[in-house]
């Protein structure tokens, strides 16, 4: 499982802002003010951005939620914007930093009310 994790390579001339790592991971693009999801593959993950595949990548808008987990095991969440597209591939970058994903809980949702 750890060459899903191993760093590419960078070619000569190579244009990215910081390595990129492989993997195989699902994720969850939510929008629509969260009415709509759309279940994609991470297939590479740098500290900027990650490559997407799927099946319908051409309904998600310009800018999205990604949801997903880190190398750590936890589940994340970071706000991307589209920078390619091409066929059922898209490349997005990171607009914020991650932070943990929060789940609507009954209790939580009181506990932060009061």
């Amino acid at each position: 499982m750890t060459a899903l994790l191993e760093p590419s390579s960078p070619p000569p001339g190579e244009k990215r802002r910081s390595p990129r790592l492989r993997c195989l991971r699902e994720a969850r693009c939510v929008f629509n003010r969260g009415y709509s999801d759309l279940t994609v593959l991470v297939r590479n993950v740098s500290a900027t951005g990650a490559k997407l595949t799927g099946d319908e990548l051409f309904c998600l808008p310009e800018e999205f939620e990604l949801q997903m987990t880190n190398a750590a095991g936890a589940r994340v969440v970071r706000t991307v914007k589209r920078v390619w597209m091409r066929g059922d591939s898209m490349g997005v970058l990171f607009l914020e930093a991650e932070r943990a994903l929060q789940l609507a809980a009954p209790e939580a949702a009181a506990k932060g009310g009061r």
